[in-house]
């Protein structure tokens, strides 16, 4: 047999090899990421609106966690802050169910938004998370918050503008 025989009788079986290598490694390419988590959707951006001199809860996107053992308390504190004129977007239980204390979490401490939640209650802590998309979390913990009775409402915004959620992707709920 010569080198040209040689070649020919191994040009196939070569060729199979490769393709089903190249087959294996896209099949387990394609398996293993079709089997990691989806990322989570990032959150949509707040759209700047023109709102007046002073910013009123109605104009706010709350989203309200119970991270206690108690239940109920998320939908009763839903309850009294749809009262007081929020867009209560959401009442549901936190991820975690052991929060010693309450809070308010929102984008910045400063923000107008989170200034008008936290005007609701006496002496809340704050956490700062630079979110984007504006809506403030009450996150209710075994400590409680405490209730202002008959709340005055209201933030200056020096420029009549506020950053806030979008109104189609924040219909409030109930």
């Amino acid at each position: 047999m010569d080198a040209r025989q040689v070649i020919r009788a191994l040009k196939t079986p070569v060729t199979l090899v490769i393709l089903v290598a190249l087959v294996y490694f896209a099949a387990r390419w394609g398996w293993d990421n079709a089997r990691k988590p989806i990322p989570p959707r990032p959150p949509d951006p707040c759209v700047v609106k023109e709102i007046g001199p002073t910013l009123m809860p109605e104009d706010v996107y709350v989203r309200v966690f119970n991270g206690s053992k108690t239940n109920g308390l998320a939908r009763r504190l839903g309850q009294v802050l749809s009262a007081d004129g929020f867009k209560v977007y959401s009442r549901v239980n936190a991820e975690r169910d052991d929060y010693a204390t309450s809070e308010v979490v929102g984008h910045s401490e400063d923000a107008p938004e989170v200034v008008l939640v936290r005007q609701a209650f006496q002496e809340i802590p704050f956490r700062a998370d630079g979110r984007a998309d504006r809506f403030v979390d009450v996150v209710i913990g075994e400590a409680q918050p405490v209730l202002v009775e008959a709340p005055a409402f209201g933030v200056a915004l020096p420029d009549g503008k506020a950053c806030l959620p979008e109104p189609a992707v924040a219909a409030p709920s109930e």
